[in-house]
């Protein structure tokens, strides 16, 4: 039964006040319509100094973060943001796509280095000091 047919009886159905229609049309057994996969949308950093009653520091607005710890693989706003400020900084994170690849990872690693704090690369609650205080020497 196509679609159009389907969609009358269905009509029909609601318009008599009727449900026994709708349970005798068929299933389709059409596989649903996945939508494609975007590549990642490069943001736009807008990186100021915020200040307010639990925050002060420079932010580009897409997070908030201070104490959480954002490993290499992560993806998102918190990414955002730290290849933001990292970008800021004068570090090259790659593409603001929000996702931590080996450019956001090198990125971070040099602003830990100008903080002089440990390399890792990972993004902790020393590493979110020194991105957004401005710690560099």
């Amino acid at each position: 039964m196509s679609i159009r047919k389907r969609g009358a009886l269905l009509a029909g159905a609601v318009l008599l006040g009727g449900s026994s229609l709708i349970a005798a049309a068929p299933a389709t057994t059409a596989a649903p319509a996945t939508a494609p996969v975007a590549p990642a949308v490069a943001a736009s950093c807008n990186v100021h100094w915020r200040v307010s009653t639990n925050y002060h520091g420079y932010t580009a607005g897409y997070s908030w973060a201070w104490n959480d710890t954002v490993y290499p693989g992560a993806s998102g706003d918190r990414v955002r943001e730290i290849q933001c400020l990292a970008k800021y900084w004068g570090s090259d994170p790659g593409p603001i796509d929000g996702v931590f690849g080996s450019k956001t990872e090198k990125a971070v690693r040099e602003q830990q280095k100008a903080c002089n704090i440990a390399a890792d690369g990972i993004v902790g609650p020393k590493t979110w000091r020194c991105l957004r205080a401005g710690g560099h020497n």
